[in-house]
C-alpha cells in the first residue's frame, strides 16, 4: 500500500494475524486524511524510511459541539466536509506544538469574495458554541511597610535558593530524550510569492454611429438603466472575432498571482468555457467584478478565469452603451422593476434606435430614443411610472421621438446607370444521342447511384466524337484560366446550366436541382458530365458562356438489368437514399467496375437498360449475387 495509508484500528504487528484472517481493514491514508477500507492482502508493512505524514491534522480553535457533547454532530461534520474538502483557505496556528490536532482558524472565501472564519460560521449556523474563556483572577499585591517582610529577609532567600537548588522537577525526562524535548522544533521556512506586477490598457472605445434612425440588438441593460446594444454591422463583426479568438487560444495561460490595480483591458473564461474581452471594474478579494466589452453584462467572477491579457486589441468594443433621452427616472434613480420591465422588452431584440446626441467622451453613453414597432420605450415607461418626462426637454420631445419614415415612401431618385447588366437566360443541355438496342460498346463508369443505377461514358468512336471531347476539355481549361472573370450566378432557375466549382478546384458543368439550405445559402448542382450531386454555397457558382451548351451532355444514366436488391431485409448499413441496397453492395459493385467494360443495351423505354461485361465477358454483376448481395432478375 505504500506510504499513502496507515493503520486506524490495529497494531503494525498484527499483520500476520490480520492476513490470516482473510478480511478487510480500515486503514487512513496519511498523506490525505480519509479512511478507506482495504482488504488485508493489499497491506503490507511500512518501511521506516517513508514513516511520516504530509498531511496536517487540524481542529478549529475557540469552538466547541453544541449540546454539551465531547464529539461533533453528523449534522457538523456533513457541512464542514461540504463547504472545506477541497477548498483554499487561509489557515492560522494559534501554538505550534508537537502534539496533534493543532489549534487553527480558518478563513475562507464566500460568493462575494469576503474571507470569513469558519468557527464564527459554525457558530451562527447553531452548530458550534463559543469556548469560554476563564477569568484569571486578580492577584492583590501586598502593602509594601517599612517593616521588612520575611520574602525580603536575606536569611529566606538563602534558605529559598539552597532549596531550589535541591528541588526535582516533578516530571523528569530520561536521558535519552533530553535533547529532543529541550530543543524546540525548528519552522520549515516560508516562501513569500511577490505578485507579478501587470498593467493592460482598456480596449479601443467603440465605433460611434452618425445622428439618425439605425437599427441596434440590445445584448445587456445595467442597474443603473444603461442600455447596451449592438449595430447590425457590429454583429457581424461578433461572429468574426468569436471565430478569431478561440482560434487563436489552445490553451490555458499559466496562472500567477497578479497585481490587479493597474489592470484594465482582460480576457475572462465564460461560463460557457469560452473566451471574451472584459474589462475590470473592482477587486473584491478572490473575485473581480468585470464588465464584457462586447456584451455589456456585469458578473463577479473567480481570479482564476481572468486573465491579464488583451485579445484582438485593433478590434473596437463592439458594445455601445446609451442613455433614453428626455425621462428621469422616478426617484433619481432606476429601481428594480423598471430595470426589469427594460430587459423585458428588450433584451436579444433588433429595435429601432434615433440617436439624438453623441456624447464628448467616446467611452460615453450615448443619448438615444429607442422605438419598439413605433412606440417610444422613453412613454412606456412613464406609463408605468418608472420615469417621468423631463419638463425641460418637453420642446424637444416631440421632434425627437418621430419614428422613422416608412419604407413606402416615394422618393425621387434617379436609378439610371446603376442597375447591373441582366443575367443571360440559358438554355437547356444538349441530350446525347443514345445507342441501339443490342448494340454493344466500351463505357467507363462515372458514378454510381445504387448497384444497377450509375452513369457512365460511352467509348464507341462515333466521328469528330474524339475532336468534340478534346473541344469542351480545351473550352473547361481556358475558362477556368480567367475564372474570376465571369460574374457570379444570381439567377436560380430549376435545372437552369452554370459552372460548379468541385472538389478539385476547377469548374465544370452544372444543373440546378434545389435549394438545400437557406441560413447558409447552399444548393443542389448536379455535374452533367459526370453524373454526381454536390451542395455548394452560391459563391461557388458561376455563370457559364452559352458557347459550352453546344457539347451534349458526356454522362449516360442507364439500370443495369440482369439482378436487382436482396428480398431479405440485411442487418448492414444501407444507402441512406436507397435502404433497399447495402453499402456493402455499392462498394463491391464500385470495385467490380474498375476494369474494361463492355456494354450492350436491352432497351431504350422507359429508361436505358443495359447489361455490363467484364473483361472475360461475364456479367459484373454475378459476384454480388453470389455473394448473396443482390439477387436474379
Amino acid at each position: 500500500m505504500g506510504k499513502t495509508a496507515a493503520w486506524t484500528d490495529v497494531q503494525k504487528t498484527d499483520i500476520d494475524t490480520l492476513q490470516r484472517e482473510n478480511r478487510p481493514q480500515k486503514v487512513r491514508r496519511c498523506d490525505h486524511g480519509n479512511t478507506v477500507k482495504i482488504h488485508v492482502s493489499n497491506l503490507h508493512p511500512l518501511p521506516s524510511s517513508l514513516v511520516g505524514s504530509l498531511a496536517l491534522e487540524c481542529t478549529l480553535n475557540d469552538i466547541r459541539p453544541t449540546g454539551g457533547r465531547s464529539t461533533w454532530t453528523d449534522t457538523a461534520c456533513d457541512l464542514i466536509s461540504y463547504y472545506l474538502t477541497g477548498a483554499s483557505a487561509l489557515m492560522t496556528i494559534k501554538e505550534a506544538t508537537d502534539e496533534q490536532p493543532l489549534p487553527v482558524v480558518l478563513f475562507c472565501s464566500n460568493r462575494v469574495g469576503e474571507f470569513i472564519s469558519i468557527a464564527d460560521f459554525l457558530v451562527n449556523e447553531g452548530l458550534a458554541l463559543k469556548e469560554r474563556t476563564p477569568r484569571v483572577p486578580a492577584v492583590q499585591k501586598p502593602k509594601q511597610t517599612d517593616a521588612q517582610t520575611p520574602a525580603n529577609d536575606p536569611e529566606n532567600c538563602k534558605k529559598e535558593e539552597s532549596n531550589s537548588s535541591l528541588s526535582v522537577p516533578l516530571f523528569s525526562c530520561p536521558s535519552s530524550f533530553s535533547k529532543s524535548t529541550c530543543i524546540p522544533p525548528k519552522p520549515l521556512p516560508r516562501s513569500i510569492l511577490t505578485p507579478e506586477k501587470v498593467k493592460t490598457a482598456k480596449y479601443h472605445p467603440p465605433e460611434l454611429p452618425c445622428l439618425g434612425h439605425i437599427l441596434i440588438t440590445v445584448s445587456a441593460v445595467g442597474d443603473d438603466g444603461v442600455i447596451y446594444a449592438r449595430t447590425q454591422n457590429a454583429e457581424y463583426q461578433l461572429e468574426q472575432l468569436g471565430e478569431g479568438i478561440q482560434k487563436t487560444i489552445k490553451t490555458l495561460p499559466r496562472q500567477k498571482h497578479y497585481t490587479w490595480k493597474s489592470v484594465q483591458g482582460c480576457a475572462v473564461i465564460g461560463p460557457d468555457m469560452l473566451w471574451y474581452r472584459g474589462q475590470l471594474l473592482e477587486l473584491l478579494g478572490g473575485h473581480v467584478k468585470v464588465q464584457y466589452v462586447d456584451y455589456g453584462l456585469v458578473e463577479n467572477i473567480p481570479v482564476v478565469h481572468v486573465y491579464p491579457m488583451l485579445l484582438c486589441v485593433e478590434v473596437p468594443q463592439l458594445c455601445m452603451p446609451c442613455q433614453l433621452f428626455g425621462i428621469n427616472p422616478v426617484g433619481g434613480k432606476w429601481q428594480r422593476d423598471g430595470v426589469a420591465l427594460m430587459r423585458e422588452v428588450l433584451l436579444n431584440r433588433s429595435v429601432g434606435l434615433q440617436v439624438v446626441e453623441l456624447p464628448a467622451d467616446p467611452r460615453g453613453p450615448l443619448t438615444v430614443e429607442i422605438l419598439l414597432d413605433g412606440m417610444s420605450l422613453s412613454r412606456i415607461l412613464c406609463h408605468h411610472e418608472h420615469a417621468s418626462i423631463d419638463g425641460t426637454l418637453s420642446i424637444l420631445q416631440d421632434l425627437k421621438m418621430m419614428p422613422p419614415a416608412p419604407l413606402l415612401d416615394v422618393w425621387d431618385i434617379s436609378t439610371e446607370g446603376l442597375k447591373g447588366p441582366e443575367e443571360p437566360v440559358l438554355g437547356s443541355f444538349v441530350n446525347p444521342n443514345l445507342p441501339l438496342e443490342g448494340e454493344q460498346f466500351g463505357v467507363r463508369v462515372t458514378h454510381l447511384w445504387t448497384p444497377n443505377e450509375l452513369f457512365l461514358w460511352s467509348l464507341k468512336k462515333q466521328p469528330n466524337s474524339e475532336m468534340t471531347r478534346e473541344t469542351l476539355t480545351e473550352a473547361l481549361t481556358k475558362i477556368n484560366a480567367n475564372i474570376t472573370s465571369l460574374p457570379r450566378l444570381t439567377s436560380f432557375p430549376y435545372g437552369g446550366p452554370c459552372l460548379a466549382e468541385y472538389s478539385d478546384g476547377r469548374y465544370y458543368r452544372a444543373r440546378l436541382m434545389k435549394f438545400t439550405s437557406i441560413e447558409p445559402l447552399m444548393i443542389l448542382v448536379q455535374h452533367v458530365d459526370f453524373g454526381s450531386d454536390d451542395s455548394l454555397p452560391a459563391s461557388k457558382l458561376r455563370q457559364m458562356p452559352a458557347e459550352l451548351l453546344r457539347f451534349a451532355i458526356q454522362a449516360i444514366k442507364v439500370k443495369v438489368a440482369g439482378f436487382k436488391a436482396p428480398s431479405v431485409e440485411c442487418s448492414e448499413d444501407v444507402l441512406p437514399y436507397c435502404p433497399a441496397w447495402s453499402v456493402k453492395a455499392a462498394m463491391e459493385m464500385t470495385d467490380l467496375l474498375h476494369n474494361n467494360i463492355t456494354a450492350t443495351v436491352v432497351s431504350r423505354e422507359p429508361e436505358l437498360t443495359v447489361k455490363l461485361y467484364n473483361e472475360d465477358g461475364e456479367l459484373v454483376h454475378l459476384p454480388l449475387v453470389n455473394s448473396g448481395l443482390a439477387e436474379l432478375d
